[in-house]
């Protein structure tokens, strides 16, 4: 069994060149690679595994929440001395290996992904990501946190869309878009703005994109015919009498501020994250004035509405979508790939990047 993992620096030592890369979050060099290990133990007819379900992983992708867990696993291991590892992973598709004697909803050899419902608990099962080492070729899952793929979505897209597509399909539900609304999708290159605009694809409104620094957005533009323009903020070109009836915005933090002034009466701002997640960028926040941005918000009467993950429906109708708009995937990496080559294509480090970017099973 393999998994991508942040490893201590003595078993990094030993793995091949082509199986390890030293990750760059900030100020640190974190060593993940690819480690072998044995399949987990499931006796399909024992009481202990009566509600849960084996999973043979086809495919997974990493999102930009990894970068956290990557961190807070290196402040972990990287004072070990012993060969040890923590798995990472959030999204993923995989097919049923072995089920237990309760579980009627899942038959082996149905292709399954990572219900991330929340926050509600749903069929005995606790609301949240599934697992955060999802990357693992082989684990156990309660039965409530799968979900079965539509026969129209293949193993490597499944192995992409949990996450982004329950919480982009959740923020469009939260900002009850009306006919002719001004829409604005921030970050307009990152994988949750690709989702949201894929979910934005057939609403009968005016979708604008903001990019910080401009860059690659065209080719968003030229996928999404329907984005009537591109900002960036470095340009500072947003027109003075464009207003915005709903922001979506995934990095709050870079762009509340900056937006607090442009939003129509009665908007609805919805932000599903953060950009300064790590313990670096943290200590070097910019202090924000906080009573004119609350300032800006009250005067226009704005709903500020912050959105973790999305229900079950939300997952349900993200994936309907996908029968015409097909998920878009950048690449697919496999074991005949070097990781570096994954890791740097998955974080855009060569700018270059459109949408997700996979890694598949052999």
């Amino acid at each position: 069994m393999r998994a991508l993992a942040v490893v201590t620096s003595s078993l990094f030592d030993k793995i091949e060149d082509s199986q390890k890369h030293l990750i760059e979050i900030d100020n640190l060099k974190i060593p993940i690679a690819f480690i072998e290990g044995n399949p987990p133990n499931f006796e399909a007819d024992s009481a202990q595994y009566a509600n849960l379900v084996l999973v043979k992983k086809s495919s997974f992708s990493l999102n930009y929440r990894d970068l956290g867990v990557i961190e807070g696993a290196w402040q972990q291991l990287n004072a070990e001395k012993n060969d040890t590892f923590y798995p990472i992973g959030s999204d993923f598709s995989g097919h049923v290996a072995a089920i237990g004697k309760n579980v009627t909803a899942f038959a082996v050899g149905d292709l399954v992904i990572g219900n991330c419902f929340y926050p509600e608990s749903e069929n005995g099962a606790v609301a949240g990501i599934p697992s955060n080492h999802s990357s693992k070729e082989y684990e156990i899952y309660h039965w409530g946190k799968l979900i079965k793929v539509p026969a129209y979505i293949s193993s490597v897209e499944a192995g992409a869309l949990s996450i982004g597509t329950q919480t982009a399909n959740a923020m469009i539900r939260k900002a009850n878009i009306k006919k002719g609304d001004n829409v604005l999708v921030t970050s307009i290159t990152s994988n949750t703005s690709f989702f949201l605009l894929n979910a934005l694809w057939n609403l009968d409104c005016n979708v604008y994109g903001l990019s910080y620094s401009g860059k690659n957005t065209e080719i968003v533009r030229d996928h999404f015919p329907f984005i009537k323009d591109v900002f960036s903020i470095k340009d500072n070109k947003i027109s003075g009498k464009l207003l915005f009836d709903v922001v979506f915005d995934a990095f709050s933090d870079t762009y509340l501020s900056i937006l607090s002034s442009k939003l129509n009466l009665n908007a609805r701002y919805l932000t599903c994250g953060i950009f300064n997640q790590s313990s670096d960028k943290i200590k070097n926040i910019k202090p924000t004035n906080l009573p004119l941005l609350i300032a800006n918000l009250m005067i226009r009467n704005v709903s500020f509405i912050g959105n973790c993950l999305g229900t079950t429906e939300d997952l349900v109708t993200g994936m309907e979508t996908y029968k015409t708009n097909k998920l878009k995937i950048d690449s697919v990496f496999t074991d005949s790939d070097s990781l570096s080559d994954f890791i740097t294509k998955t974080y855009n480090l060569g700018s270059d990047k459109f949408g997700k970017v996979v890694y598949q099973y052999t």
